[in-house]
């Protein structure tokens, strides 16, 4: 007997699939207000979150740090600019 297991996973439009990542990495969501915003399931969101975590946590990371950069610029400017 062959055991076959199938793919659970919603199958989303591109649109929403592009949606719910940018509302994980940008917006910061967990899956429960990210479902919310999208429209989509609970379980789904979640589903997603776990398939994309390590990508999530990079650009996260990489947002964060391009942040910070821009932050620590604009603080050097301003500092110049006093003196």
């Amino acid at each position: 007997m062959t055991v076959v297991k199938l793919d659970t996973m919603a199958v989303l439009p591109k649109a929403k699939l592009d949606l719910l990542k940018r509302v994980f990495i940008e917006d910061a969501m967990s899956p429960g207000p990210a479902a919310k915003k999208v429209g989509i399931a609970y379980s789904t969101a979640n589903r997603y979150y776990e398939k994309w975590g390590n990508e999530i946590k990079s650009a996260r990371e990489q947002l964060t740090m391009s942040q910070f950069k821009e932050s620590l610029k604009r603080i050097r400017k301003s500092s110049k600019s006093s003196r």
